[in-house]
């Protein structure tokens, strides 16, 4: 295992890693997230929330306001910034870090100055490299101090900065940096909005990785330290691409912060997974004066390259090295996947010219009880789960999310719609102006590399200020892709036209028009729907898990009653994205917003396996949306499959042997009359794989099972039982195949699941389950846990170290349970 990546152990010293460095490599990123201690002071205040509402407009409160000041000092004297907290106890903490935890059930979001301190060695023998830190992300404004001096402040609390230690750190002693967090709203940094006006979360903290780079003095940039439109760093594009040959280019940026000029050869080679050469190019005789910078321009010729699509997601990797004489002094390797994309209103979306109808969700970057400080391992498990969802596509509302989520969706083949901070807030001052096209440029600079990547959402979401001001986002994102190819915009149009390649719908309170009038000419993509059109905050749409057979139900009709409408209208709207995919919570209102086809645990829900049966070419798949303990009084069982017929058994006897739903599609009637007509045999004519309902099915304890047929063969089935009596409860880790790793910021969340004497679930307990721990782990959540539809749920953390971890589950009356969990590295 390679000692500095991201996964190192962290007992090793950095002392030790930095000597060992310097004799193995030219270039290389270590993780900086271990050793930190923290204090913080917090703020009470009134959290004036508003009232749930049921109407369309209740939705909307987009505040507009011209602020020139809101008090941000540049630079504070570090004596002065620690004195409130002069007394206070330092605790020990490693990254990802919340500086507020919040409960599951948010009711006044925490707001406060958060501190970290740590103390780091830099080897004389460094002394002449370049050592710089970057913070992937920071809630939500930083200043930073290296040894009693103020280096930077920073704004905004979504995207890196970087910080040059070079010139300021004590080489071979102790130095020490210092971070100060204010995560309250400012209304000239973008969101801006109170957080008790808004529909999420900021929570705090160093919440993302930190990581020590160090380089030689000549070496390629970093695209969002240098700050060069269109440059820095490594910049992948494609501008031929077909099944024969594809065409790679590379734009690559060094600096020479030697003191005197250098040649230097400038090599690129590319590499597939199976570690194969594809292709090579060496530009010779380069030179650079001391203290310059050029970009360079290099071209790769693939012959017969593997393309990237969701369903097909090859990458490669390009090693970018700098060389002086033989040896190579600086180097980056970048993932990268070879893809073409091509948006029209004729054809919709075409990749690699093959096309791609969007099925997808939105995403916030959040759990309970550590907000949005996931690990990166947590971030992939998420996007593991969106893919075996059936999604192609998440929307990353409303800001862009950590990096590790943006290489789980390259390797698995989910695409993204990166969105700049903003949600329901404008201000007129040229400070929020400014700082809105910076979070453009650098949003695109750190992910322009990211095949994943389909649109850049430049409008600030719901906010609609004047068309000439959106016109300027979509100016600034194409200033930093000048070549204009496999680029595209997007964002809210609401019957106002600005300059977006790819607008959204236009729609106001009309659950059956989902269109795009203001661009006509122009493809258009449905960002949201499913939610707030069926009863706004009270829509019926929102369901927890606690809510039953016939709320889960409910959900799932809706989500099929609007995506068999959004799906007629292909290829002009190229796709459709449901919200959400997890339930969340917001700063307005009180409570969990039950919005997610998962919880906000992560337990799928009836839609979720809705939107799974709508992959018809992927593995047979079928579900039974029912509990089978008698309280549906209905008569109907719905079936989700992509399989062609379903022959259903109950306790062994064939009842019922049927295709799919094949109906007509009907009006819903109005978003509030509490569920339209579900599950009516009909409004599935435009799915891939309507549900099977089969009507007049009469209650009988015991087994039902779904037998799945694709031509005419068996190829699936699903049992349910009726559930028994609680006798035990059953322990199962959700680690979507990822094992916990022993870093002390990875976590899993843990089911005890109450299970009859048979092992079926008991859908209908309640219970409170006591959780105990042993071994290398620690609980994030609460010991003593109330089971949701017979599940209770824990949050586990790693420790630095690895080892055995021993959880057990008891609950008065049934047998506990103990499991094993691995802490590994």
């Amino acid at each position: 295992m390679n000692i500095f990546s991201a996964s190192y152990k962290p007992f090793f010293s950095a002392l030790i890693l930095l000597s060992i460095y310097q004799h193995v490599f030219s270039q290389q990123k270590i993780n900086f997230d271990y050793n930190w201690r923290f204090t913080s002071i917090e703020f009470t205040r009134d959290n004036v929330q508003k009232k749930a509402g049921k109407n369309w407009n209740d939705q909307f409160s987009t505040e507009k306001v011209s602020v020139i000041d809101s008090s941000l000092s540049a630079q504070l004297p570090l004596d002065n910034t620690l004195e409130p907290v002069k007394n206070h106890e330092w605790s020990d903490v490693t990254l990802p870090h919340v500086a507020f935890p919040e409960p599951l059930i948010v009711n006044q979001p925490r707001e406060g100055i958060a501190y970290y301190k740590k103390d780091f060695n830099i080897p004389d023998s460094l002394n002449g490299k370049i050592i710089t830190l970057e913070f992937e992300g920071a809630m939500q404004i930083a200043w930073v101090w290296i040894n009693g001096s103020f280096i930077k402040r920073h704004l905004g609390g979504y995207l890196p900065f970087v910080i040059d230690l070079t010139h300021i750190i004590k080489y071979g002693r102790k130095n020490t940096i210092v971070v100060r967090l204010d995560n309250r709203s400012n209304l000239q940094v973008p969101p801006g909005k109170p957080v008790n006006h808004l529909d999420f979360l900021y929570y705090s903290g160093l919440y993302r990785d930190v990581w020590l780079t160090i380089q030689n003095p000549l070496h390629i940039t970093n695209a969002n330290q240098i700050d060069r439109a269109a440059g820095g760093g490594i910049f992948v594009t494609y501008p031929s691409v077909s099944e024969n040959k594809a065409v790679v280019d590379i734009k690559t940026n060094v600096i020479n912060e030697f003191h005197k000029g250098i040649e230097f050869v400038l090599k690129q080679e590319l590499y597939d997974m199976e570690g194969k050469l594809a292709a090579i190019t060496t530009n010779e005789n380069l030179s650079i004066e001391k203290g310059n910078d050029k970009q360079y321009h290099q071209q790769l010729m693939v012959t017969y390259p593997a393309l990237w699509s969701p369903d097909s997601p090859n990458l490669y990797k390009l090693y970018s090295k700098v060389i002086i004489g033989k040896k190579v002094i600086d180097e980056k390797i970048t993932k990268i996947g070879i893809r073409s994309i091509h948006i029209d209103v004729r054809h919709g979306l075409l990749i690699n010219n093959k096309p791609v109808r969007l099925e997808g969700t939105n995403r916030h970057q959040s759990y309970p009880w550590i907000g949005n400080a996931l690990s990166d391992n947590a971030n992939y498990r998420d996007a593991i789960m969106i893919k075996n969802a059936g999604m192609n596509c998440v929307r990353l509302a409303h800001y862009p999310q950590d990096p590790s989520f943006y290489d789980a969706c390259d390797s698995l083949g989910i695409l993204l719609i990166d969105c700049v901070p903003g949600w329901q807030f404008f201000n007129q001052s040229a400070t929020f102006i400014n700082n809105n096209f910076s979070d453009i440029r650098q949003m695109i600079r750190r992910d322009r590399n990211h095949p994943s990547i389909l649109l850049w959402e430049t409008s600030l979401n719901e906010t609609y200020p004047a068309a000439s001001f959106r016109c300027k986002q979509v100016e600034v994102a194409k200033s930093e892709w000048p070549s204009g190819n496999n680029f595209y915009t997007s964002g809210d149009s609401y019957f106002t036209k600005a300059c977006y390649d790819v607008p959204y719908d236009d729609w106001a309170d009309n659950i059956e028009a989902r269109n795009n009038t203001t661009y006509p000419d122009n493809p258009y993509l449905i960002r949201e729907y499913g939610d707030y059109e069926f009863g706004g905050d009270l829509s019926t749409s929102r369901q927890l898990r606690g809510n039953g057979e016939d709320g889960l139900l409910q959900q799932a009709w809706n989500l099929q009653w609007e995506h068999n409408r959004n799906r007629q209208m292909y290829p002009r709207c190229i796709g459709d994205l449901n919200w959400a995919f997890f339930d969340g919570v917001s700063g307005n209102l009180s409570g969990i917003k039950s919005w997610g086809i998962a919880d906000i645990m992560r337990i799928p829900k009836f839609a979720y396996y809705f939107f799974q049966s709508q992959k018809k070419n992927a593995a047979p798949m079928c579900y039974i949306a029912n509990y089978w303990d008698g309280k549906d009084t209905s008569g109907k069982v719905i079936v989700y499959s992509n399989c062609d017929e379903i022959k259903l058994l109950l306790n062994g006897k064939d009842i019922a042997h049927q295709y799919s739903d094949q109906g007509p599609d009907t009006p819903y009637k109005t978003a509030l009359d509490k569920g339209g007509h579900p599950f009516d045999d009909g409004n599935a004519r435009g799915l891939s794989s309507p549900p099977f309902t089969f009507s007049n099915t009469n209650y009988v304890p015991g087994e039902l099972k779904a037998v799945a047929y694709r031509d005419g063969r068996e190829v699936t089935s699903y049992v349910v039982h009726t559930p028994g009596k609680a006798a035990k409860i059953c322990l199962e880790q959700a680690t979507q195949g990822i094992p916990l790793q022993a870093n002390s910021s990875d976590v899993i969340f843990v089911y005890a699941k109450i299970v009859d004497s048979a092992g079926n679930l008991v859908v209908n307990d309640s219970s409170m389950v006591h959780f105990y721990i042993n071994g290398p782990a620690k609980l994030i959540s609460p010991n003593l846990t109330k089971a949701e539809a017979g599940i209770a749920t824990v949050l586990l953390q790693g420790a630095t170290k690895p080892g055995l971890i021993k959880l057990t589950a008891e609950s008065n009356g049934l047998r506990e349970c103990i499991i094993e969990v691995k802490n590994l590295w």
